[in-house]
């Protein structure tokens, strides 16, 4: 009975002992358990907080875009109201033999604030002065002189361009002396006459030329060259030039031939050259009040300079200011 009885309790102790264990067992997992379960909480909690950040992210986004697209829209519409430009482009050649200071001359009515200090030997150049703008019911014209200067070793292929394009105006610039002169060099001005010869100049003016062009200039440069007054120098310069002065107004029947005489380094003349060729090509349609007030003062201070410079002599070239240096002139 005893025995009985002993075994009985040792198997009621191993009973509770393993009971025991089982429950320490159990409340370990439902701890890991809890941890488990609070570190998920804590892992959503985390993505709920980043999943609201990205939400307002978006709607930030979508609302820029929403803004970036009205804004779209309205200058859309404002690009529609605004008239469509388009250019009318008149094409002036410039010509003459090397070193006659085409390149300053072009630049002084073409592109006045031009440092003609660093102006180097022109080959062939093309420049651009926009002179006008001119709206026409939904449009705007843009008219624009481009002005071709063609260095004097390029003047079979400036005959060229005469032939094949629609040329505007023309201008030919002669000198009184080479590079560096400090007087007239009567050499010099027979070897641009025998250059502008009468056979020359008929290749000059084709039909075609003729048929488009609505100028010729003669620019006479260097005028500083001689002395007196303007009018004296003029006058001599004109003398000296007097055979190509006389085979162009041969055409004059046909073009519209213009002389002037001044200097491209003092800029004795050179501002009359682009008021000239305004007045000569453009239409009159082709004004815009800007133009129209540049030319009204073009024409008064023209007026005012004829006056005072028929008394007024020109400074001779050996006198105390010196003409601007060119590093090198065509």
């Amino acid at each position: 009975m005893l025995i009985a009885s002993c075994i009985l309790l040792a198997f009621a102790m191993a009973g509770l002992v393993f009971m025991a264990a089982r429950y320490r067992r159990s409340t370990q997992a439902e701890i890991d358990a809890r941890k488990r379960v609070d570190g998920l909480e804590n892992e959503n909690k985390a993505l709920v907080a980043k999943l609201h950040v990205a939400v307002e992210e978006d709607k930030k986004k979508v609302g820029w875009l929403d803004h970036q697209e009205q804004e779209i829209l309205w200058l859309r519409a404002e690009l529609e109201k605004r008239p469509k430009i388009t250019r009318k482009t008149y094409k002036i050649l410039t010509l003459g033999v090397k070193a006659t200071g085409k390149t300053s001359l072009t630049l002084k009515w073409a592109n006045p604030l031009i440092d003609l200090g660093v102006l180097a030997g022109t080959k062939i150049d093309r420049y651009e002065r926009t002179v006008s703008h001119v709206l026409q019911k939904d449009v705007v014209i843009e008219h624009v002189f481009e002005v071709g200067d063609w260095g004097g070793e390029h003047i079979v292929d400036a005959q060229q361009e005469l032939i094949g394009d629609e040329i505007h105006g023309l201008l030919i610039v002669v000198d009184l002396g080479g590079k560096d002169a400090k007087k007239v060099d009567p050499g010099r001005v027979q070897e641009q006459l025998q250059e502008f010869q009468p056979q020359a100049l008929k290749f000059f003016f084709g039909p075609k030329t003729v048929a488009s062009c609505k100028t010729v200039v003669l620019f006479i440069n260097k005028s500083d060259l001689l002395s007196g007054t303007p009018l004296e120098v003029e006058e001599q310069a004109k003398k000296l030039y007097a055979p190509l002065i006389e085979n162009l107004t041969k055409y004059s029947m046909q073009l519209d031939i213009r002389v002037f005489v001044g200097s491209a380094n003092y800029g004795h003349s050179t501002h009359l050259l682009f008021s000239h060729f305004v007045e000569r090509i453009l239409p009159k349609q082709a004004y815009d009040s800007q133009l129209l007030q540049r030319m009204v003062k073009d024409l008064s201070e023209t007026s005012k300079v004829e006056r005072s410079e028929k008394t007024v002599p020109l400074p001779a070239v050996n006198a105390s200011s010196e003409p601007p240096k060119l590093s090198r002139v065509n």
